[in-house]
């Protein structure tokens, strides 16, 4: 039997993966732990139409142009205002409630890593207030995507008023701001991959190591640095597929949902077709949440057995220093290389 210094990273990947895809229920805490996260945002965009530039111009340039030179209205306030507060309850609710939805997905993959074989990280308390803890510790974690986008957002505002007064081409102003906005988009999507990275890895250390919220989000940030392929690699590696995936899924909701507004506004006198295509519609937005559902469970299942994997491997090296004999049952078989 394999002990723990044979357990590999990408071992552990794919029985998580394995183990995932056995496990619907675990895909909609994840799904709903995502969509409160701010993941809902992605499939409202899926199916709203972006108005035309002429539209936009009209409703943001009375609020725009007088922010572009310093003067703030009074109803322009009040909008900044609601914004915030709406933030706000979004972060602590939204928050607070995917938190406990990523506590019962470690719960839930902890227990599955003993089962297969890989010793637990240790009995842990489960401690007071432990969503609360977990929620606190993600938003700290993304401070400094709070502070880079505040500072982004002011070149991102100069770029879309420049393209709304003088358009740059022809193109569809979305790729336009994103081209002229390209560095500060860039530098809010590294800080937000960051605060998600070392969230992670912070709340699987108060939540299986009994740490603090301080010494959680501290050894966050050290094990980016100490387990580097552990703790970057395969975490970016399932945010990408997610990305690539979720991206590939909701272009075709976009793009059904086109056909079935042509149809529902063009009077279609085919009835057949046009329900097709509306359970089409119907059928692409199940897959789209299915799939997002599947890859963040497997992504945080393989953070909790990366987690398993790199304790078990300390106690059995600990152990080895100090000349013990090990424990048969300690030994493992998850993953092994």
């Amino acid at each position: 039997m394999a002990g723990p210094s044979t357990l590999t990273t990408r071992g552990v990947t794919i029985a998580a993966l394995l183990i995932a895809l056995g496990r619907p229920d675990w895909w909609l805490l994840a799904l709903a732990g995502f969509l409160a996260r701010g993941g809902i945002v992605v499939f409202v965009l899926a199916i709203v139409s972006v108005p035309s530039p002429l539209v936009l111009s009209n409703i943001l340039a009375p609020l725009v142009t007088p922010l572009a030179f310093g003067t703030l209205l009074p109803q322009t306030a009040v909008l900044i205002v609601l914004g915030v507060g709406l933030a706000l309850f979004w972060l602590i609710a939204g928050g607070w409630f995917a938190a406990a939805t990523e506590i019962a997905l470690i719960r839930e993959a902890q227990d599955s890593a003993d089962d297969e074989g890989l010793p637990a990280a240790g009995a842990v308390p489960a401690g007071r207030l432990l969503a609360l803890r977990a929620a606190v510790v993600h938003l700290v974690a993304h401070v400094p995507t709070a502070l880079v986008l505040g500072a982004g957002s002011v070149a991102i505002v100069r770029v879309i008023y420049a393209e709304l007064v003088n358009p740059s081409d022809s193109g569809p102003i979305a790729l336009r701001v994103v081209g002229g906005a390209a560095l500060p988009l860039g530098a809010i999507v590294a800080a937000w991959v960051f605060g998600e990275l070392v969230g992670g890895l912070a709340v699987r250390r108060i939540v299986l190591d009994g740490a603090s919220i301080r010494g959680g989000f501290l050894d966050g940030v050290g094990d980016l640095g100490r387990r580097p392929i552990g703790s970057l690699v395969m975490p970016l590696v399932a945010m990408l597929v997610l990305a690539v995936d979720l991206g590939a899924v909701l272009a075709t909701v976009a793009i059904v949902l086109g056909q079935v507004r042509d149809r529902l506004t063009g009077g279609s006198d085919d009835p057949v077709a046009t329900g097709l295509t509306v359970a089409t519609l119907g059928a692409a937005w199940s897959l789209a949440l299915v799939v997002t559902g599947l890859i963040a469970a497997w992504r945080s299942a393989a953070l909790t057995f990366e987690f398993q994997r790199e304790a078990a491997a300390r106690r059995w090296a600990a152990r080895t220093v100090a000349g013990g004999r090990q424990d048969p049952d300690e030994s493992g078989t998850i993953g092994a290389g």
